[in-house]
């Protein structure tokens, strides 16, 4: 979607700040961003995290198997008789592999939530605008990206009506 400019909208309270991004996604407006100080009641504060639980779950898995298949290649490539025990034993490769199936999974996790949160970016260009300076802090900020001037005049109506304290559209 492209879009020609943000209107970006910034709240004192949580109440007017939930109340606009429900009327906005039932709007249809693309929420570009947004910035609280803590994640308010009724919205999750990591839309999709179901997400995580599967690469969790397919990361251990995958990192499981390979650590058994890497144990049973290793008995033949590099056989060692221990007291006439079979070669092959596949009781004695679970536990590592089970252990190995927490380690990969926490990984993966990790390595999917800083990839959905987008962490490991340095900068931004959302920090450039002047409503982030207390995002953080004690108010909440949202961004709307608008198609045509009509729905950005609508997305700007939308939030301030919704009570946001500060209001303002911005060229893309």
């Amino acid at each position: 979607m492209s879009h020609i400019a943000v209107a970006i909208a910034r709240f004192d309270d949580e109440g007017p700040y939930v109340r606009a991004r429900t009327r906005a996604v039932a709007h249809d407006f693309a929420i570009l961003g947004e910035w609280c100080p803590y994640p308010p009641k009724g919205i999750p504060a990591l839309p999709g995290t179901g997400r995580i639980v599967w690469t969790v779950a397919i990361t251990g898995i995958i990192g499981a198997i390979g650590l058994f298949a890497l144990a049973c290649a290793t008995t033949y490539a590099y056989p060692f008789d221990s007291g006439g025990r079979p070669l092959f034993s596949w009781q004695t490769f679970l536990i590592p592999a089970t252990e190995f199936l927490a380690l990969a999974g926490a990984i993966g996790g990790v390595v999917a939530l800083f990839r959905m949160a987008r962490l490991t970016r340095l900068n931004h260009p959302a920090f450039d605008f002047e409503e982030m300076l207390h995002a953080s802090l004690d108010s909440f900020v949202l961004a709307l990206a608008c198609d045509t001037e009509d729905n950005a005049n609508a997305a700007i109506a939308l939030l301030a009506e919704t009570g946001a304290v500060h209001t303002r559209l911005v060229d893309s």
